[in-house]
């Protein structure tokens, strides 16, 4: 391989392990956001004296389309709250309620079931290193043997969420040789970064993310005004 080409990839593995933390933050953001956003959405509309479950009778149908299951739903305390949800993003204009339905798990295809083998591989020439069972036998500080354990625990994740910039950081730490199959990893990581991209933008409009992200109390009210129009297309002042 030129020069080029495994700065190339070395790139794309920077650009994708940058893109997987950021989805990871993006993420927690809007998990850690749900009951604040519950808890204020609850009490915009106990102020303004609006019933949450009439809202919810009332417009069942158009709850379940959004939520699919009851217990999806937004509700009052007294049912099961909302927790919120990645998919249900803000809609532009008055044509109705747009959902980004969320990306579901592609079949491997050629690349992707390749890589994984290869992966596999990786994984078993850092086990030979890092299975507890290994480092039970060897004289090490515990320290040492603890991290090594973290690594085991880190890469065993990594290769099953498909992670395998992790794999790869490893082996260079433990000076394990790298597959070869570089234009396959690179052929796979550009499309890798292309859903991490999509996952990050989705999440990003949820209204979970947005409320994370609203800095004052006006800002809040309006997401919560928002939300009520599109999930019941009621307009609340």
């Amino acid at each position: 391989m030129s020069v080029s080409q495994k700065l190339k990839w070395k790139k794309l593995i920077n650009q994708l392990r940058y893109m997987y933390e950021e989805m990871d933050i993006i993420d927690d953001m809007a998990s850690a956001a749900a009951p604040e956003f519950q808890e204020y959405y609850e009490q915009f509309c106990a102020q303004r004296g609006v019933d949450i479950g009439e809202l919810n009778r009332k417009h069942a149908e158009r709850v379940r389309e959004l939520y699919g299951d009851a217990e999806d739903c937004p509700g009052p305390p007294s049912s099961i709250p909302y927790t919120g949800s990645t998919g249900l993003v803000p809609f532009e204009g008055e044509d109705g309620p747009q959902v980004e339905a969320p990306l579901s798990d592609v079949a491997l295809d050629g690349d992707d079931k390749q890589l994984y083998d290869t992966f596999c591989k990786l994984f078993k020439k850092l086990a030979i290193r890092l299975h507890p069972d290994k480092l039970s036998n060897m004289d090490l500080a515990k320290d040492e043997k603890k991290e090594m354990l973290q690594m085991f625990t880190k890469a065993k994740a990594a290769l099953e969420e498909k992670r395998y910039f992790v794999l790869i950081d490893y082996a260079e730490k433990l000076k394990i040789p790298l597959p070869k199959n570089y234009r396959q990893q690179t052929r796979w990581m550009k499309k890798e970064l292309e859903i991490a991209r999509t996952k990050i933008g989705t999440q990003m409009r949820s209204y979970n993310y947005m409320f994370a992200e609203a800095d004052t109390d006006e800002a809040r009210d309006e997401l919560i005004r928002q939300f009520i129009h599109q999930l019941f297309g009621e307009k609340i002042q």
